[in-house]
């Protein structure tokens, strides 16, 4: 093997090690988050402003209100093996054995790197959260993703929830699309329209745009060194190829 391969070998081998990675926040084994004192029977309640942190991400509910107050309820940390226990006054998705979050009264929450990096969305699970007792149309609300590039463009895509039928609220899985799922995002805004039984359907107004959400899915972005890496990677592959011709 001469010098240039073992060289460009060794640049490549680099690059591998800060190539962008994926990373999925399940909200499993947040107990050492700001809101433990609350956790009562595996749910953690969330006021405004109580950040905590998974897979690398910042994770930061917070209330969309003209007033928000510190400690407003704006979400919870869900024990998925016991709703009945653990979701009180609310219809919780029965089909997750494990932890997921609950958005609560028109909340939203905020999600961005620990490192400042920007990053993919390629999924997640999610499920509308209704009032026990109340009836839901056949699309009980929306969920809208707001991605903010580091550039403060801010890019939206919107997905449907159903309404329970004549059983319970159930998560199913989503995938991005189009141009969201190719843009890289400096942070990403998670909240939900709630509808009526005649169609209407709004946001930050009723206190009952709420969703559960799990196994949220993204991929990193190199760092910057990263790519000067893979750029003297190719260099190298270019002046291989001309010294073979």
């Amino acid at each position: 093997m001469n010098k240039l391969l073992k060289s460009m070998l060794a640049a490549l081998a680099l690059v591998s090690l800060g190539a962008a990675h994926s990373a999925v926040i399940t909200f499993d084994g947040v107990a050492d988050s700001p809101f433990a004192p609350y956790l009562t029977g595996g749910t953690g309640l969330l006021g405004h402003g109580d950040e905590f942190y998974q897979s690398g991400f910042w994770i930061d509910p917070f209330s969309n209100a003209a007033v928000a107050q510190p400690g407003d309820l704006v979400g919870a940390i869900v024990d998925g093996t016991d709703v009945a226990a653990t979701c009180f006054s609310v219809a919780c998705p029965n089909n997750n054995s494990t932890n997921f979050f609950a958005g609560l009264d028109d909340g939203v929450l905020a999600i961005g790197a620990v490192n400042g990096n920007s990053f993919k969305v390629k999924g997640f699970d999610a499920s509308f959260l209704g009032a026990a007792g109340d009836t839901f149309p056949a699309t009980a609300g929306f969920l809208r993703l707001q991605g903010v590039t580091a550039g403060n463009v801010a890019i939206t895509q919107t997905y449907a929830l159903p309404g329970p039928g004549s059983s319970a609220f159930n998560f199913n899985s989503y995938n991005t699309f189009g141009t969201f799922a190719a843009t890289d995002f400096a942070l990403v805004y998670v909240y939900t329209f709630a509808c009526n039984n005649v169609g209407t359907c709004s946001a930050f107004s009723t206190d009952k745009g709420q969703f559960a959400l799990d196994n949220f899915r993204t991929t990193d972005i190199p760092e910057p060194q990263t790519w000067l890496l893979m750029g003297v990677a190719l260099a190298g592959a270019a002046v291989a190829r001309r010294r073979r011709a």
